[in-house]
């Protein structure tokens, strides 16, 4: 349980940070997507997030993170599955995804593909992703949070960093592995051309029936390079007489 709570806490607190650290970023990108939820075999339909983002840079940010509650959504009839949900875009095209998706254990990724005419998303997806193990360092202070609510005493703040440039780097990139809801920009690119074989049009006789065309038969190595041959002959007779 102590390992829970510690988890939930620092998701929740990473989400938080997320978006309010977002609200600032998201008035300067350009484009923004709103998604929206629907669980199946029900008409409500709720919003689920707005990112905004920027097409060509792929710079994004999120401004609004409403998800699901997984408790109240949770199936009474078949309770060891969970409920489907629909995610909707506002073109009307959509994914499906499940109510564990929104579980408070599981880390998030919104899949976004963008267009490359306009910069527009026409499709998008919600996924979960496993949360990475903790360091030693952070089971060390994750016990010494669950000792210090047992005993109902303060929590005790994270260990500092040192201030080193190889500590705040792997701080950084310790802290974005901890990002609870990652945004992928997916632009898609244009496939390749087929190459069409061009073939004359058949003829036909006066029925429609195709007429065979008869197959040239393929030149024999002299037929190719019968003029080799000739100058090769004037040559050797023309040779001999310069020195008589």
């Amino acid at each position: 349980m102590a390992g829970r709570s510690f988890l939930l806490a620092l998701l929740s607190v990473c989400t938080c940070a997320v978006l309010a650290v977002n609200d600032a970023a998201a008035s300067k990108l350009p484009k923004s997507i709103t998604l929206s939820y629907e669980v199946i075999g029900s008409s409500s339909v709720k919003p689920l997030v707005t990112v905004f983002y920027d097409p060509k840079t792929s710079k994004h940010a999120l401004s609004s993170w409403t998800p699901p509650a997984a408790d109240s959504l949770q199936s009474t009839s078949e309770p060891t599955s969970s409920k489907l949900l629909r995610i909707l875009l506002p073109n009307g095209s959509s994914t499906i995804t499940t109510l564990d998706t929104f579980s408070d254990l599981v880390y998030k990724s919104i899949d976004l593909w963008i267009s490359p005419e306009d910069g527009s998303v026409f499709s998008a997806a919600v996924s979960s992703l496993s949360p990475p193990p903790l360091t030693p360092d952070e089971e060390r202070y994750q016990k010494k949070v669950a000792r210090a609510k047992a005993k109902g005493r303060p929590i005790p703040p994270p260990p500092p960093i040192p201030n080193t440039k190889k500590a705040r780097e792997e701080a950084a990139a310790r802290a974005a592995l901890h990002e609870p809801i990652r945004v992928n920009l997916i632009t898609t690119s244009a496939g390749p051309s087929p190459i069409l074989a061009t073939r004359a049009p058949p003829q036909i006789d006066a029925e429609g029936r195709e007429v065979p065309q008869e197959q040239q038969q393929e030149k024999s190595f002299f037929q190719k390079y019968w003029w080799v041959f000739l100058v090769a002959t004037i040559l050797m007779m023309t040779g001999g007489g310069g020195e008589k």
